[in-house]
Formats: C-alpha cells, sequence, structure tokens
C-alpha cells in the first residue's frame, strides 16, 4: 500500500491544474470606465475616466494572484534548485498538469526517464507550491 498524501495534496494539484487560467486572466487587460465628454466642437469623445488605472491593466483577485505567486515560486525554486534537470521536471509537470495531455506514466516516457522518478518530481513541486501557500 502507498503512503498516505498529505491533507493539503489534492487541493494543491487542483491549484496547480489552474495556473495556465490563471496567467491568462492576468494578461486581459482590466476594462477601463469612459466617461462622455462633449467637445468643444459638439463631438463626444470618450476620455478615461481614471487615468491613473491605465497604467494598472492588469490584476487578479488576491486570492487568484496568491495561487500565481505560488506556482511562479515554486517553478523559480525548481530552476534554482535543480538546475541541471529543471527543464525535465517542469515538462512533466506541465504534459500532466497544464496541458493535460499526459499522465505521470506517459509524461515519464515523453521526458523520458522513469515513472517513480517523474513520480517523485511531482511530488516535490506539489510540496513546494503547498510551501508557497504556507500549507507545509
Amino acid at each position: 500500500m502507498g503512503k498516505a498524501k498529505e491533507p493539503y495534496w489534492t487541493y494543491v494539484k487542483t491549484i496547480i491544474k489552474e495556473y495556465p487560467d490563471l496567467k491568462k486572466k492576468l494578461a486581459v487587460p482590466l476594462e477601463q470606465r469612459v466617461t462622455s465628454f462633449i467637445g468643444l466642437d459638439g463631438g463626444k469623445n470618450g476620455l478615461i475616466s481614471d487615468p491613473t488605472q491605465a497604467c494598472v491593466i492588469h490584476d487578479l483577485p488576491p486570492r487568484e494572484q496568491r495561487k500565481l505567486e505560488a506556482i511562479e515560486g515554486a517553478i523559480q525554486k525548481t530552476k534554482k534548485q535543480h538546475p541541471e534537470d529543471a527543464e525535465l521536471r517542469l515538462k512533466v509537470i506541465s504534459l500532466v498538469y497544464w496541458k493535460k495531455s499526459h499522465t505521470i506514466e506517459g509524461a515519464a516516457m515523453k521526458v523520458p526517464c522513469h515513472r517513480n522518478v517523474a513520480g517523485n518530481w511531482q511530488g516535490e513541486f506539489i510540496r513546494l507550491v503547498a510551501d508557497e501557500l504556507d500549507l507545509v
């Protein structure tokens, strides 16, 4: 029988799967409110009601921002802690969680590495994200 997973395990896996959607949401500019303004020539010109907002065009709600930052922190830690194989580790995560095109076994064959190695990489990444979220 396999060893028991931490209570946060399933929750963190769900967060990791959200990463591509969070990145897409962050890339979408905020909708800017436009005022109606009648110019001196009598024509209507829309002006941005808050020019400062034009500088801050991307935003996520705090909870989603925290998830995004946790995953990006785990990506950076993976690159720093494992410079020799970080690309392969992240490819496994990408195939399984972000592209959702492979199982761990399939991702291991694609990389290539042993299934147990890919499983260990996955587990370490999940723990890194959990650590970034202060769950461990």
